[in-house]
């Protein structure tokens, strides 16, 4: 389950609050150590064609401790329900569960209306009297586990406090790590596969069952996609996804709502605000967004050489010649804004 494809439930409305820069301190108290980022990008929310918010979103794997991280923020405007919403979760290398922090905020008639859950977990062995308790409740040729997925979640929604303790089994998943969890599968992604599963929906919580159907390879965007059915938490959704993960677009053809990955920020920003104070804490940075498929398909158009045959006069130098292919890393005012001419000689 992508973050794409949750935003389709909420665009009539949900839930989160003030405490939202607090919150988002308490979740970056881990450094943001040296990572290798999966994918980074932009997408922006489209409902009937009207553009009405955008989406960061960022994946990783750190190879010293085996642990996959994602982090997300959402910026919907008035029109959808003037909502931001932000995550962290960090699994583990076989995408189990270890913690993560929900976080949002919907603003309606200048109300605020929070909501932030934390949750953890924790493998938990079964003893005898357990098992024996549990496999009662089994069919016949049934074996009951060994093991269990144990959650604890705090959940304070406008400062009334809950607390969830949850044995869950083993195998459970975060729903925002779908995409990975079906690369890691003994198939991969390919199409006419079906894939059944239970995952955490992060702003409940609780397990729900969800199926994933990989129907076709079609081009999505002008990109080599996958087009994958999923149904969770009671919404459809087609999704187009890379072989690499990369998700280019996620559609809602029940709600005329579209997702879709670009290339520069300021095509997903557009005119809503971008809380740079949010984002630096919640990221540690402001994300340039350029990890990713659509980015650097910009990118390679970008560096393609004009190609006069044998180096026409017409433009003062062979084909090709005084290109850099690498310049200095670039900031997000550089990518949005582009760079003054030169200066002409006197």
């Amino acid at each position: 389950m992508t973050v794409n494809q949750k935003i389709y439930g909420r665009l009539k409305v949900k839930l989160f609050g003030a405490k939202l820069l607090m919150s988002l301190i308490f979740i970056t108290s881990n450094s943001f150590a040296a990572r290798d980022v999966l994918f980074e990008g932009y997408h922006k929310v489209l409902s009937g064609k009207q553009h009405v918010g955008y989406t960061i979103s960022r994946y990783e794997f750190d190879s010293s401790t085996k642990k996959f991280y994602a982090t997300i923020f959402v910026k919907l405007g008035a029109l959808a329900g003037n909502m931001m919403e932000s995550i962290k979760a960090e699994s583990d290398q076989n995408l189990s569960p270890i913690s993560y922090e929900y976080t949002t905020l919907v603003t309606e008639n200048n109300k605020p209306s929070t909501k932030n859950i934390q949750a953890t977990f924790k493998i938990a062995k079964l003893s005898k009297k357990e098992q024996d308790a549990i496999k009662k409740k089994l069919k016949k040729d049934e074996k009951p586990p060994t093991e269990l997925l144990k959650m604890t979640a705090t959940v304070n929604e406008n400062g009334k406090k809950t607390k969830i303790i949850d044995d869950l089994p083993k195998g459970t998943f975060l729903s925002y790590f779908l995409v990975y969890l079906m690369l890691k599968s003994k198939t991969g992604i390919q199409t006419d596969s079906k894939y059944e599963y239970q995952a955490i929906a992060e702003e409940k919580p609780k397990l729900v069952d969800g199926v994933a159907i990989v129907r076709t390879e079609e081009d999505y965007m002008g990109i080599k996609s996958y087009k994958i059915e999923n149904q969770f938490n009671n919404q459809k959704f087609i999704s187009y996804v890379t072989d690499k993960g990369h998700v280019i677009g996620v559609v809602n053809p029940s709600q005329s709502v579209e997702t879709q990955l670009v290339a520069k920020p300021a095509e997903a920003t557009g005119d809503f605000n971008v809380p740079a104070t949010v984002l630096k804490t919640l990221f540690g940075d402001v994300p340039l967004g350029v990890e990713n498929i659509v980015s650097a398909k910009l990118h390679q158009e970008a560096l393609k050489p004009v190609t006069e045959p044998g180096g026409s006069k017409q433009y003062g130098a062979p084909a090709g010649t005084g290109i850099q292919t690498k310049g200095p890393t670039q900031t997000i005012e550089q990518i949005e804004k582009p760079l003054p001419p030169p200066k002409k000689d006197k």
